[in-house]
């Protein structure tokens, strides 16, 4: 896995289910869905029906270590519902 410094450098380059499952448990789901306790913490950190954007900015301010793009991968499926 990418170390947290060079994805925020240099862009996020791997699986962002690779770097939720490291942060939040649970297995690599197929499919391309969020780990399911990924899903959980986010639906507590923010609304789904908040924009993307704002999803992204809370998960963000709520766990630090947690990359752009694995940000956006979990807010789209929040916010998609």
């Amino acid at each position: 896995m990418q170390n947290e410094r060079a994805a925020m450098f240099f862009g996020d380059r791997e699986d962002p289910r690779r770097r939720l499952v490291d942060l939040f448990g649970g297995d690599l789901p197929e499919g391309g869905q969020p780990p399911a306790p990924a899903l959980r913490w986010a639906a507590t950190v923010s609304s789904p029906d908040h924009d993307e954007i704002v999803v992204i900015r809370d998960l963000r301010h709520a766990e630090p270590r947690l990359t752009l793009r694995a940000a956006t991968f979990l807010a789209r499926h929040l916010t998609r519902g």
